[in-house]
């Protein structure tokens, strides 16, 4: 595991949390790149997500079941109620990977490209929710800076954390450069510098999302909000209907999840519970010691995640 030098900071969460006042920034208006962006590693970012695009998004993925736990993640998703039923969780989360899929096999630093259409869509779909939301008189604000920084340390959390566990394939610098592009997806999502976790490289986002699973995601696993349950289990039933069985649950997930963090378990897992984390385990083995099942895993994940047509 790629472990930083230096030591935690006393309380990064709470530069953080400054951010709760603060809305979610407009879209940046740019003819041409920001002038300090450094090409190549912005461009081996993008290549370290290619590479290992299938254990990227089964990271993402959950990631996502934790973060269910998070009430301030979880709120917005409650509200607009497009993935309370196996069927539209599918379609959102499909959407959103393809989305993100997108900012790395295209090019969001050219205004013409539709990955720039892309994460500009997403945006404006973040600044629709939150207003609609203040319209409706619901408690508290939504993304905020803060949230966005969360939102950012979800996609990006478990594969800074666990690049040996999870068999990703590359070097330090390679996910050092994979950092640099989320600094820079972070940018276009309105992301101030003061709350992108990944403005100061691998080594400061490592420590914040290293305080996000240990002070606010592993907790919140113990007492979930109201709507946990159900939203997961949206989630992971429209998940197995990719799959001709029952492959995924939120026990499961949430179980593998916690043993690649080497975390105690909720709770006891059922036979069938313990089955999933086993199957889950053993593709993340294949993904790393077997090559050909690597590439094999990585042109599916890509057919899935990166269709002919994808209209948004």
């Amino acid at each position: 595991r790629y472990r930083t030098g230096s030591s935690m900071p006393e309380d990064r969460l709470k530069q953080l949390r400054s951010g709760s006042s603060k809305d979610i920034g407009p879209f940046p208006v740019l003819t041409d790149s920001p002038s300090e962006i450094d090409i190549d590693k912005f461009n081996n970012g993008r290549k370290y997500f290619q590479n290992n695009v299938a254990i990227c998004v089964v990271a993402m993925l959950c990631s996502l079941v934790s973060g269910f736990s998070v009430v301030n993640l979880l709120e917005p998703l409650v509200f607009t109620n497009k993935s309370n039923t196996p069927k539209k969780s599918l379609k959102r989360y499909l959407d959103t990977v393809r989305h993100v899929a997108l900012w790395h096999y295209g090019d969001i630093l050219d205004p013409l490209s539709l990955a720039r259409k892309s994460i500009r869509k997403v945006h404006s779909m973040h600044k629709s929710v939150r207003d609609r939301m203040v319209k409706a008189n619901t408690d508290g604000r939504h993304f905020t800076q803060y949230d966005m920084s969360l939102v950012q340390a979800g996609f990006v959390g478990f594969i800074i954390l666990y690049p040996e566990e999870l068999g990703l394939q590359g070097s330090k610098s390679d996910l050092e450069d994979f950092v640099y592009f989320w600094r820079w997806v972070g940018f276009f999502s309105g992301i101030d510098e003061d709350n992108n976790i990944c403005i100061h490289g691998l080594d400061d986002a490592y420590r914040i999302c290293k305080q996000v699973e240990n002070e606010i995601v592993y907790p919140a696993l113990f007492n979930p909000p109201k709507h946990f349950h159900s939203m997961a289990k949206a989630f992971t039933d429209g998940l197995c209907l990719l799959s001709f069985c029952r492959v995924y649950t939120p026990e499961s997930v949430i179980g593998f999840s916690l043993d690649m963090a080497n975390k105690k378990r909720r709770h006891d897992l059922s036979f069938l519970d313990t089955c999933r984390v086993l199957y889950l385990k053993l593709s993340v083995f294949l993904l790393k010691h077997c090559s050909w099942f690597r590439r094999l895993a990585n042109r599916l994940v890509e057919s899935l995640v990166l269709p002919k047509h994808f209209d948004f």
